[in-house]
């Protein structure tokens, strides 16, 4: 069981949900409507004690729900008075929670992730390590999937969604990016997996192209209802807006050009990048001080990597001309 927030237009309200299996699929099914505010349906007699309202369990009983105390504390965690709900955080860390495929052999689990779809996969590696260099994820059973393992498409959506409001707002475009696996689109750029340096119209066109093709994946949608009109699924939605409420970091550029520098350093090794005047910098790229003054560090970032691109030495640039475009490039990022 979970309980699963459902927007409405402007409004939302909470339904309690349960997964369960319908012949080869896993399907999802409401139990309650739990309105805005689960928390009204929790009681507490004093101290550390609580209980649920005798309807919930008059429902789940007329259902024929197979549950227990524990798959309603569970489900109810995060509405609990705090102080009760630190005190059984306090209480579950020293208990031995056992996982149901600890027993299982490898071959067993990756029997049991096989049906697990790619989007799952690469989400989860990244909110697990934070990485868009995700290699092969195929072929091998990974232990942090077992937590999307016997559950619906939407209770799915209802973990990674939890797991999601831990990124942040610098991670999110970067996550998506990997998560739909854009850097496929570069096989062979140097730059694939540092998607800052990339054309930016490229990569917001193959993404709105994945996330269609995502979109009529009946795979991914296996045990629900998808919309006829191919109208974007809700699911989904949510990362269309994602993406373009961020941008990418410039952190990750950033690295990958330290690290360039530092591997082809064979002189010089003791050299510190020195200060360039405003108006010399501004040279550099083919502008005015008045123009420079007026750009945004947006615009700063996508003039340098236009330049960059071109003058990068495994394009056929010059070392010393892109090391001296870093240079200006970096005194004039600090005054924005």
């Amino acid at each position: 069981m979970y309980l699963r927030l459902v927007r409405e237009g402007s409004g939302y309200r909470y339904i309690l949900r349960e997964t369960y299996r319908d012949n080869e699929c896993w399907k999802f099914r409401d139990l309650m409507d739990l309105g805005k505010d689960p928390a009204e349906y929790i009681e507490y007699p004093g101290g550390c004690g609580f209980y649920f309202k005798p309807e919930i369990e008059e429902t789940l009983q007329e259902k024929g729900v197979d549950y227990t105390s524990e798959d309603l504390e569970k489900a109810f965690f995060p509405f609990l008075d705090p102080y009760v709900r630190q005190i059984l955080e306090k209480f579950s860390n020293h208990r031995s929670i056992h996982s149901p495929w600890k027993s299982f052999s490898n071959d067993e689990l990756y029997a049991h992730q096989q049906d697990l779809h790619s989007f799952d996969r690469r989400r989860m590696h990244f909110l697990r390590v934070g990485r868009v260099d995700i290699g092969d994820l195929e072929g091998r059973p990974w232990k942090f999937l077992n937590i999307l393992l016997e559950k619906s498409r939407d209770e799915i959506e209802h973990t990674i969604e939890e797991m999601e409001k831990m990124l942040r707002p610098h991670e999110v475009r970067l996550y998506i990016y990997t998560a739909l696996h854009l850097q496929s689109y570069f096989p062979a750029h140097l730059l694939r997996n540092h998607p800052i340096g990339l054309d930016p119209e490229r990569v917001d066109s193959y993404f709105l192209e994945e996330l269609c093709r995502l979109n009529a994946d009946h795979r991914f949608f296996k045990g629900m209802d998808v919309p006829e009109d191919g109208s974007l699924h809700p699911f989904l939605v949510r990362y269309a807006v994602m993406y373009f409420d961020h941008e990418f970091s410039g952190g990750s550029l950033d690295n990958y050009i330290k690290e360039f520098f530092r591997r082809r350093e064979f002189h010089h090794r003791n050299k510190v990048t020195r200060s360039i005047p405003t108006v010399e910098a501004c040279k550099v790229f083919g502008i005015s001080v008045e123009t420079f003054k007026s750009m945004t560090r947006k615009e700063l970032i996508q003039l340098y990597r236009q330049c960059a691109k071109k003058a990068h030495p495994d394009k056929g640039g010059d070392h010393e001309t892109f090391v001296r475009m870093t240079d200006a490039y970096e005194c004039l990022l600090a005054k924005k």
